[in-house]
């Protein structure tokens, strides 16, 4: 509890709080004394404002209170009421002195250090006795008065109800005067149901001048149940003597027993059904239930509206059923223990369902479903909110929806404004992002700063059983060729299958031409194996796209047909999901998002190079299949080879689950190292070769982008050469001469043209002006176009080309192509 400052009073702080501590009375009497005279005024409930005048008139000449219950019939003179006459209390307090006052008679003072030194430290004493905090707290002068005012305050009917109100206030006051005894400190014992309490807007005229008497704060009020439950062991101490009390003590005992039921009605049982995987186990299988589980179940349903009825009920199925040991076992579950947790059922009975259950972001019980509704609990269950990028990941389909989305799709079941609803109830499942984590089973997992995520992944694909897998490794014989580069594909596979946590930091390559089965390595094989949602595909065509999103929160990327190995940017977008743990990626309509990486990553292609390949690199495994078919009997053969082995793998999943079983625990992943270097192969030399250089990397994406001089079909290497210094790779390429620029225009396809008897001509443009052209697109056309059509085109302007055409020329290089195109009239 924090220091607080003294709330200064106005002159309605007198009837509010009497508004406030008789709040559902509708009759009886509030008794007003004043220490002065010692005569007592009863004012009937409906006429407070009267009380508040009598309190006014009072308070200037002397001490003035109020008791803290109302009587049932007017008490005057000098009798305050007793005991005997309440009928009406609002809860429970304490009368806490401390040293701000002089308390005792003048002629035996009590000594100051046997008291709290003032209200904070008054309310920190409160908090080491396990006690909420006050709803009420009015500053006396010389102490506090604090009061736990019931949610729904009690009506005292018999004398059992009266004796087992004091005994809770008796038990209430037990439990903090034990905190004040262990600090040597002394507290008055104020149970009595007609003791008098300080009202605000008075005065204490125990010091010379007087100190109001304030009201500090008026908060929550607590429920009767809470108190019950709160202080159980001190209601034993406290009605040990159940002869002395009649039936108070078992009134106690029974109000006990129903303290969750009374709180928060309609507790309802079918919200928690609706809610809880485990609470639905218990009553599908109640003939089988274990007597742990039993006994769990029971401290959920006896604790709902109509518990009893409902946990027998829910007890019945099972063969051993009788009233009388169900009855016991509920008053044990009420008695001696709360609701069970769900660490517990997860835990120690070790319930499954527990792993994928959306409310461990935010319920530790079951029982906690019980107070909403069942429609609300339904939504709930399959969905959770992530407060990053503010969407709901929905479980059944898997997808991230908006808050608009989602509530369109819920407003028919739980009605209006349902994003609102659901922020605002307490057990709708929050966390703070969402996570990737293969392996791990649960879907509320716990983030290395503290934070909750939701774990995207779930497990998937087929279960390994032992059996022939023999058509499978046939594929794969046939597939790739060389045993080393097969022994080392399947390892490749077998690790992602057997830790899917742990990252490779390689990916594997297989290229091939048309037709040698590698789409079957990822739709029919690999696809399977991991499951949707785990295992994705990828059109190669999308690592170029600036919508990554789809490159994330999976466990194997499969890339189709890549073709990129012109694409330096693609190269090092890849090389991020190799080695990275999280990247952060866009999509359309939804926030940037940060994800996990794959675990691994498999491209398919039929090109040589489907993706740059610097000399040295570490990131990739490649391996060639066999050539294509090209004899009839050659295709012939290929053709029923995979009519068999689609046959067997479309009938079921027998041969999958055969395979799986060999990756699991008959591939040997001796020497292989998930963040190693993968093995040079033939393949990988060849793609190497093939990958274009640096410069000519940059020198395709200008060409592609139509940024000046590379707008016009026609340049020469001077114009080339300054393009690339001034682009914004410069800083990535190596030294940049005009004796390397014709090899690495013809690495991007381009020719020379102008060109007779095989030699490269100048092509005179005006005076000093006489370059030799290459065609750096649409070669076919310009190798025989004429020397004027090739002038036109080599002096056409960047704004002929479009408004989106960007000179990356400095302005004197313009300037002089300019003034060059007016000297030949261009």
């Amino acid at each position: 509890m924090s220091n607080m400052d003294h709330h200064v009073a106005d002159g309605n702080d007198a009837l509010d709080f009497l508004k406030h501590f008789f709040d559902g009375a509708t009759d009886g009497y509030i008794v007003v004394w004043g220490k002065n005279d010692k005569r007592t005024h009863s004012f009937h409930i409906s006429d407070m404002k009267g009380a508040v005048a009598k309190l006014d008139e009072l308070s200037p000449v002397g001490d003035t209170y109020a008791a803290r219950g109302l009587q049932q019939s007017a008490v005057r003179g000098f009798d305050r009421g007793d005991e005997e006459g309440v009928r009406f209390v609002s809860g429970v307090w304490a009368d806490i002195d401390t040293r701000e006052g002089p308390h005792g008679s003048p002629k035996k003072p009590v000594d100051p250090m046997t008291l709290p030194a003032d209200l904070n430290e008054a309310l920190a004493l409160v908090q080491a006795a396990g006690l909420p905090d006050p709803t009420v707290i009015i500053h006396t002068g010389g102490g506090c008065h604090l009061h736990w005012t019931y949610a729904v305050p009690v009506m005292l009917m018999t004398e059992a109800e009266r004796v087992a109100e004091k005994a809770l206030a008796e038990a209430w006051l037990a439990r903090l005067r034990a905190v004040f005894k262990a600090r040597g400190y002394k507290l008055d014992g104020v149970a009595d149901l007609c003791r008098v309490v300080k009202i605000p807007n008075t005065w204490n005229h125990k010091t010379n001048p007087a100190k109001p008497v304030r009201l500090v704060t008026m908060g929550q009020r607590i429920e009767r149940d809470d108190v019950l439950n709160i202080v159980a062991t001190e209601l034993k101490v406290t009605t040990k003597a159940a002869a002395k009390i009649g039936g108070a003590s078992a009134l106690l005992n029974d109000q006990a027993k129903q303290a969750a039921i009374a709180k928060a009605k309609p507790d309802n049982l079918a919200s928690v059904l609706a809610g809880c995987a485990w609470m639905e186990h218990c009553e599908a299988d109640a003939a089988s239930l274990p007597e742990p589980e039993w006994t769990g179940m029971l401290s959920i349903s006896s604790r709902c509206e109509n518990g009893r009825v409902l946990s027998h009920k829910l007890s019945e199925p099972y063969a051993g059923y009788t009233f009388e040991e169900t009855e016991q076992k509920i008053d044990h579950v009420l008695e001696a223990a709360g609701p069970i947790l769900c660490n517990r059922v997860a835990g120690e009975i070790g319930f499954e369902g527990c792993a994928r259950c959306p409310f461990r972001a935010s319920i530790k019980s079951p029982i906690t479903l019980a107070g909403q509704p069942r429609a609300v609990v339904k939504v709930q269950r399959e969905a959770v909110y992530v407060e990053k990028g503010r969407t709901y990941f929905d479980l059944p389909s898997g997808e991230k929806l908006d808050p608009q989305e989602f509530g369109d799709g819920v407003r028919a079941k739980i009605g209006p404004n349902p994003h609102d609803k659901l922020m605002a109830s307490s057990t709708m499942p929050k966390v703070k992002r969402r996570d990737y984590r293969p392996g791990n089973p649960d879907l509320i997992i716990q983030e290395e700063d503290g934070t909750k995520a939701v774990n995207l992944w779930h497990q998937g694909g087929i279960t390994p059983v032992k059996g022939d897998p023999k058509p499978i490794l046939d594929y794969f014989d046939r597939l790739i060729p060389l045993e080393d580069e097969r022994r080392f594909l399947l390892q490749f596979l077998a690790h992602l299958y057997r830790h899917p946590e742990v990252k490779i930091e390689f990916g594997a390559i297989i290229v091939g031409g048309f037709g040698t089965g590698k789409s079957t390595f990822h739709t029919r094989i690999v696809g399977r194996l991991f499951g949707e949602g785990n295992a994705r595909k990828l059109e190669g065509a999308e690592l170029a796209s600036p919508y990554n999103a789809r490159w994330v929160d999976c466990q194997v990327l499969m890339i189709e047909e890549a073709h990129h190995g012109e694409r330096l940017e693609v190269f090092k977008s890849t090389l991020e999901l190799l080695v990275a743990e999280r990247i952060t990626v866009h999509d359309k309509y939804i926030r940037s998002f940060q994800g996990r990486t794959p675990r691994g990553i498999t491209m398919v292609s039929n090109d040589d190079a489907p993706i740059v390949l610097p000399p040295g690199d570490r990131r990739w495994f490649l391996t060639a299949t066999l050539p294509t078919p090209e004899t009839a009997e050659e295709k012939r053969e290929h053709r029923a080879f995979f009519e068999r082995l689609y046959e067997v793998l479309d009938r079921d999943d027998t041969v999958l689950a055969a395979f799986a079983y060999h990756l699991q625990h008959e591939v040997s992943l001796e020497g292989f190292k998930p963040k190693g270097e993968p093995p040079m192969t033939t393949a990988k030399e060849t793609a190497t070769k093939a990958s274009r250089t640096p410069v000519a990397q940059v020198l395709g994406e200008l060409i592609t982008e139509r940024m000046a001089p590379f707008h016009k079909d026609i340049v020469e290497v001077k114009e080339v050469v300054h393009a690339l210094k001034v682009s914004d790779y410069a800083h990535t390429l190596e030294r940049i001469s005009p004796q390397k620029i014709a090899n690495v225009i013809r690495a991007v396809s381009g020719k020379p043209v102008n060109v007779e008897d095989g030699k490269h001509l100048e092509l005179v443009i005006g005076p000093g002006k006489k370059p030799r052209p290459w065609a750096i697109r649409n070669t076919a056309r310009w190798t025989t176009a004429t020397r004027e059509e090739l002038k036109e085109e080599f002096l056409r302007l960047p704004g002929d080309a479009g408004d989106n055409v960007t000179d990356m020329r400095d302005a004197a290089l313009r300037k002089a192509m300019e003034e060059a195109a007016r000297r030949t009239g261009g």
